[in-house]
Formats: structure tokens, sequence, C-alpha cells
């Protein structure tokens, strides 16, 4: 027990450092409790994704359908694709502008390495605007999911919102698993990896040989949990290592995040246990 208090006051010395409490008696300390309390639900209750990036990217990558363009054109067929964090593009209707998004802090963007899918199209004009305002994006302002992209000098280059086939951050997809804590990479990329849980009564998932089942129950403050755990019971050596890391990984999950075609997928302490990505309609 005194080895309790002891640690107690420790705690109350340092917490009082860092809110800037000078200690009164012993008045303060039975105050502490509330602060401790204060400082933990705010922990608990932050309803984040277990890992944001520092520069709060994680919104842009959907599919955007535009509302406006700063050279006035008409939007009806014009989308720009974040979903693929690596490669993106764009199109108004006719050739699909791919490029490389880059992103830095204060929600600054740059779309590099425009290059067109070559093919002749009816209004070239349409797509001349569309490379060069893409080509003077300098950063991004994301509000309500109303995307803005902007020039250097503040003008708007582009309005847009959500596309209707836009998957939403949804779960609810096959993966193909690219990563795998301490399983044989090399024989992960040689087989078909997968995690599909675009039902999650009957989750599926195999590494190459067997079929693992399970049930899955997820939510939008990104809690997981896999359960029911089953699978068949052939015997195939090249895969044998891989799926018993696979079948004492599942039950384990606890947390997920998807960033446009990403899943990651973590336990209680955001250790990192499988990264997925998913086709893209």
């Amino acid at each position: 027990m005194k080895y309790v208090f002891k640690r107690y006051i420790e705690v109350v010395k340092k917490l009082s450092t860092l809110l800037k409490i000078k200690p009164v008696g012993m008045n303060r300390l039975y105050c502490m409790p509330f602060i401790i309390a204060v400082f933990i639900f705010a922990g608990c209750s932050r309803k984040s994704a277990p890992l944001a990036s520092s520069m709060q990217t994680e919104g842009l990558h959907h599919k955007w359908k535009v509302s406006k363009v700063a050279d006035g054109l008409l939007t009806n067929n014009i989308y720009i694709d974040l979903r693929d964090v690596y490669h993106s593009g764009a199109s108004a209707g006719c050739r699909y502008f791919s490029f490389t998004p880059k992103f830095g802090h204060n929600n600054r963007m740059e779309i590099a390495n425009v290059s067109a899918h070559l093919s002749g199209c009816a209004d070239e004009r349409t797509d001349q605007v569309l490379r060069s305002s893409l080509g003077e994006v300098y950063s991004f302002s994301l509000v309500n999911n109303q995307l803005q992209l902007l020039a250097k000098d503040g003008r708007l280059m582009f309005a847009a919102e959500k596309a209707t086939d836009d998957e939403n951050g949804s779960i609810r997809r096959k993966w193909s698993i690219e990563q795998m804590i301490n399983a044989n990479s090399d024989q992960l990329v040689k087989v078909t990896s997968f995690l599909d849980l675009t039902e999650p009564a009957k989750g599926q998932a195999g590494v190459g040989c067997n079929r693992f089942s399970f049930s899955v129950v997820a939510d939008n403050t990104y809690h997981i949990t896999i359960g029911n755990v089953a699978s068949t019971e052939m015997f195939c050596k090249d895969a044998a290592a891989n799926e018993s890391v696979l079948f004492k990984l599942l039950p384990l999950v606890n947390k997920y995040q998807v960033t446009g075609d990403r899943l990651k997928l973590f336990d209680k302490d955001n250790v990192l246990l499988v990264e997925g990505k998913s086709e893209l309609k």
C-alpha cells in the first residue's frame, strides 16, 4: 500500500508540473484524482484512427465528383480519383490523366508527373483546362466532406464532393494481404493471400492453402472484433508457417484503418498486424 501511495504522489507531482499547478497542502492531492480522470477520459474518448499522418491527408483519399473548375467548364463528367494513395488520376470524360499526389504540412498539396492516356477527344479544350488546372494545385481544404483544391494565390481550382460510387472508407471489401506481422513475406506474395470482409458474418481469409472463416464486428470508431475463427485442415508445407501466424493474429485484431484503397489492422496496443489493398471500381 505504501508503494502504491508513493507512486500516486509521483504521478501527482508530474501532472502538477505539466499543468503548472503549485502544490498547496494535501488538498491538491485530493483534487488530483479528478484531474487524472479528465486526462484518462480525454484520451479514451478520442475516436480517431490508430495511425493518422501529421499532414492529415486521410480524408482526401476518395473519388471526387467535381462541381466547379476555375475556368468555368461544365463539370458533368469531371472526376478526381485520389483513392490509390500512390497513383491517382482525373478525367473529364475522355482522356484519363495519371499523376502522383505529394503532400506537405499546412495542407500543402502538389500534383506532379501528370501523364495522359492517349486517345482522340472531341472536346480538346476541356482536357487542356483540366490538365493545366491540376498543375496549378498548391493546397487543399477539406471541410464537411467538401474538397477544395487551391492555387498558390488562393484561387479556387476545383470544388468537389464524394462521388456516388466512392467506397466511403468502408471496410466491407475483399483485400489482398500485402504485409503480415511475423510472416514469410516471400511466400505471402507468391500465393493469393486475401482477407474478404464483404459479408461481416461470413468473413474469409487465406494465405495459400487452407480457407479461414470468421465473423467480424466493426463500428465507425475504428474498433473491430474478429471471432469464431475456424479453418479447413489440409496440410500444405509451404503455407503452414503463414497460416499459423494468421490463425493466431485474427483474434488479436482490435482496430482498423481504411485510407483509400489501403487497409491496416492493429491490435489493442496499436501494433500493426496486417496491411491490405483492395481493387478499385
